[in-house]
């Protein structure tokens, strides 16, 4: 058992929640260093079925107490399982763009002022599935990665590529440089139906949260702007939905 004074693993190398380290053992089973677990061998399906891929994987399992678990991850919703994982590689724009330089066709979603762990979470969780080819965000400006990102993003976090960035304007000025088209969402009248907008190549889209929206010093950098059309009686979406959806137009104008 880890004792209270033993060292635990920094926030932003654990992850937590049965979905998320089973996505990534799954995925990505080298980037789990150890799995930390409330629960014994053999107690409840799911559980069991998890600590056994573990054992089968060879990746080792350290059991300690619900308490310190939450401690560790810094919430109670765990689940009754925490994992550290390999510090993340995480991007500069010009790293990004030089890694990906004779790649035509690349897509990275760029966020903004987004300071809900849950809705950074779901963004990660959506661009990975929809196939993003990366995530950037401030490191100064919103949330950043924790135990509460990663379940949230079904252990997306560790999957899709991520930017940390320190300056998104400077940022996004880079992929303008780079030929990449800047789209900024935004309820304007200048912006135009996403369902009859065609995403170039080489796209940057940029999404903000229903509060702040997108600063402007970043939407100045916007070659173009899009919005959702809607037509119920209520007439918004959290970030989290409204990217989906973008992303699900994204995907269908590529196919």
């Amino acid at each position: 058992m880890i004792k209270q004074s033993e060292h635990f693993p920094s926030k932003d190398q654990l992850i937590m929640g049965l979905h998320a380290i089973q996505e990534v053992l799954k995925h990505a089973p080298e980037r789990l260093l150890k799995v930390f677990t409330s629960v014994k061998t053999g107690k409840q399906e799911r559980k069991g079925a998890l600590l056994q891929a573990c054992e089968e994987r060879g990746v080792p399992v350290q059991h300690v107490s619900f308490d310190l678990l939450t401690k560790m991850a810094g919430s109670d919703s765990h689940q009754s399982f925490a994992a550290q994982v390999r510090g993340r590689h995480f991007y500069g724009a010009k790293e990004f763009l030089k890694e990906h330089e004779e790649k035509e066709s690349l897509f990275v979603l760029m966020l903004d002022e987004i300071h809900d762990p849950q809705n950074f979470g779901a963004l990660l969780r959506s661009a990975e599935c929809f196939g993003v080819d990366g995530v950037a965000w401030s490191k100064n400006r919103g949330c950043d990665l924790s135990p509460t990102v990663a379940k949230a993003s079904c252990g997306a976090s560790e999957l899709v590529p991520l930017l940390r960035v320190s300056n998104l304007a400077d940022s996004a000025e880079q992929f303008k440089k780079a030929g990449f088209e800047v789209v900024a969402a935004v309820a304007d009248p200048e912006a135009k139906p996403l369902f009859s907008y065609t995403f170039a190549p080489r796209t940057l889209l940029i999404v903000g949260s229903e509060g702040e929206g997108i600063q402007q010093l970043l939407r100045k950098k916007a070659d173009r702007l899009i919005y959702i059309p809607l037509s119920g009686k209520v007439q918004s979406l959290n970030v989290a939905q409204a990217t989906a959806v973008l992303l699900a137009g994204w995907k269908s104008g590529q196919n």
